[in-house]
């Protein structure tokens, strides 16, 4: 896993610094080594993680043979070894055992059609300098993130992360408050915008060719997931667990494959856990196991984790995640992320990768598998919904606006209060609203009341519920819970949690797995009907029948219980519940003060 950045300028020689300075503010993502080739307009630079092959014969960025194809590769592709002897038998010569220089003439060989092949996390770049083209490209998920800045009358600039761009001092910052927007909406910014109006990310499952000195752009969205939903499997249930157990099996040892130490995360509940076992039946010697806590019991899992890791076999570490007055930690957590981020669990992944960072450089997560089995409480509430829908909205409103005079704990994950607000709130509009409005973070008039009256028009011509729209449009005539499944794997996936788990991973140095996230694992998933997943209204129902045989009991009947840090006894709440508090935090960290720079 690594860092990427590179600068392209059609008419004249780039400036080297540039790209060196680049690479320095991405160090944390390639702590190992770095890289910078240089071929006059156009320079790629490389921060190191090193994961597969340790030599120095891997070092990037990476040339073909011909000297015409230079890469520069942040990730890793799962499948390369069966991809490499593919490419053997047209008469390729590999010179490394690293599945970058798979991934360089995997392109040489099939172009843009090479990402269809790849099974794992990616974003890089190709330039041929031959043709003179840049070729970009993101996962099918968005695990890794892929930043540009696109003059086309000058060139491109790109990077690994928004900051380093931010290095190149010609880069325009005028701040895009549509994303602000977005940001105060639901905590997140959605892609393909970035806190400055003139930076971009590339989307997931999207490539980008740029030729022609500039003048020619193309952008394609190469896989489509919404399709995976249409076409549903015949099997029965006992031949679906087995399907499921056998592709997620497969999932988790692709992604034991490493030249350097592997471990997991372990929070003691089915995701985390599911993972952890399998990957202690594939894996030879000790498996390491890393837990956070908090000092607040409520919050607190680590029992559950201790628990897990006895019964599955590991060797187990843990610690607790403590303010104790200081925001210190708060905001360093705060300011590894390029942009406005509230996620609050932010704080505790970025401790507990700091922690795990001591023992391992790969680490494996159960990130995904709520996105894949219907595992949060909004899919239930969604559910809800088509009973709640008969109420007269009077008493809607009522019930909603009567948790305003309740004060909310501070000491409680999500309680009851929170959750009747957010549900009645979002049970006055239509389903597809609803799903929207139960994370939403600040209404449209509230967020006029933060950004200033001069903003109204604004506000609601670009709310990001519009996006929603889009994507529930693409699911049209898939069953209720399958468009929700693809609308968040569309959006709260890869623009929050996967952003969560990259830049506290890749902040310390370690590099992050996710077997639920498995092209074919999901695709597979993504065919099982519906009420499998959500059974009447037990969650994961057909993932926890699977898991029978690898799981207890005591896993298995584990309430959800998400990784929420007890920021509201950290900050000052001011009388808002803790997730439109900590986002107002962010905001005023990350906007305000620059706005006011």
């Amino acid at each position: 896993m690594c860092g990427i950045a590179g600068k392209i300028n059609w008419k004249e020689p780039v400036d080297q610094d540039i790209v060196v300075r680049m690479c320095a503010r991405i160090s944390h993502r390639g702590p190992d080594d770095s890289g910078i080739i240089n071929l006059g307009n156009v320079i790629l630079g490389h921060k190191r993680l090193s994961i597969m092959d340790l030599s120095t014969k891997a070092k990037q960025p990476m040339v073909s043979g011909d000297n015409r194809y230079f890469i520069v590769y942040n990730g890793e592709v799962y499948n390369f070894k069966e991809l490499k002897e593919e490419l053997q038998q047209s008469g390729v010569i590999f010179k490394t055992t690293s599945d970058t220089e798979v991934v360089m003439y995997a392109y040489v060989k099939w172009g843009v059609k090479s990402v269809e092949k790849f099974n794992g996390m990616f974003a890089f770049a190709i330039w041929d300098n031959l043709n003179k083209e840049l070729f970009l490209a993101r996962d099918r998920f968005g695990k890794k993130p892929l930043y540009y800045y696109l003059d086309h009358l000058k060139g491109i600039i790109f990077a690994s992360e928004l900051t380093a761009i931010l290095e190149d001092k010609g880069v325009p910052t005028k701040i895009s408050y549509e994303a602000v927007n977005c940001y105060l909406a639901l905590g997140y910014i959605l892609s393909p915008k970035t806190l400055y109006k003139d930076i971009f990310k590339l989307e997931p499952a999207s490539y980008m060719l740029i030729s022609d000195s500039g003048k020619n752009i193309r952008k394609v969205r190469y896989w489509n997931y919404a399709e995976k939903f249409n076409t549903k499997t015949a099997a029965k249930e006992p031949e679906i667990e087995e399907n499921i157990i056998s592709l997620f099996e497969a999932s988790v040892r692709r992604r034991m494959i490493s030249d350097v130490p592997v471990g997991a995360f372990l929070s003691g509940g089915i995701d985390s856990s599911s993972v952890a076992a399998l990957a202690k039946r594939n894996h030879q010697g000790e498996l390491h196991t890393f837990s956070m806590g908090f000092e607040h019991k409520n919050y607190s899992e680590l029992s559950d984790a201790k628990r897990s890791a006895e019964w599955i076999g590991t060797v187990h570490h843990e610690t607790i995640c403590s303010v104790k007055n200081n925001l210190g930690l708060v905001n360093n957590a705060i300011d590894a992320y390029d942009e406005p981020f509230a996620d609050n669990s932010l704080i505790p992944m970025y401790e507990l990768a700091k922690f795990t960072s001591s023992y391992v450089k790969v680490v494996l997560s159960g990130d995904g598998a709520d996105e894949m089995f219907a595992g949060y409480i909004t899919y239930k509430a969604d559910k809800y919904y088509n009973y709640a829908r008969i109420m007269p909205k009077v008493i809607k409103r009522f019930l909603m606006h009567s948790m305003d005079f309740l004060p909310v704990s501070k000491y409680k994950k999500i309680d009851w209060r929170y959750k009747q607000k957010q549900f009645f709130y979002g049970s006055l509009y239509s389903p597809e609203k609803a799903h929207y409005l139960w994370r939403l973070m600040f209404t449209p008039e509230d967020r006029i009341n933060i950004l200033g009256e001069k903003y109204r028009e604004l506000v609601y011509d670009t709310d990001p519920f519009f996006v929603f729209e889009k994507y529930y449009r693409e699911a049209s005539g898939l069953h209720w819970l399958d468009k929700n499944l693809y609308v968040d794997a569309m959006t709260w996936l890869p623009d929050d949690i996967l952003v969560k788990v990259d830049r506290a991973t890749m902040s310390h140095g370690i590099e992050a797995r996710c077997p639920y996230l498995d092209v074919d694992f999901a695709s597979y998933v993504a065919s099982v009907p519906a009420n499998l997943k959500l059974n009447k209204f037990n969650s994961k129902y057909i993932l926890k029948k699977a898991l029978k045989n690898i799981l207890p009991e005591f896993i298995l009947q584990k309430p959800k219980s998400g990784f929420n840090a007890p920021i509201g006894s950290w900050i000052n709440t001011d009388g808002l519940d803790e997730f439109k508090a900590f986002t107002k935090y962010v905001f005023e960290r990350k906007v305000t003060e620059y706005a006011a720079a």
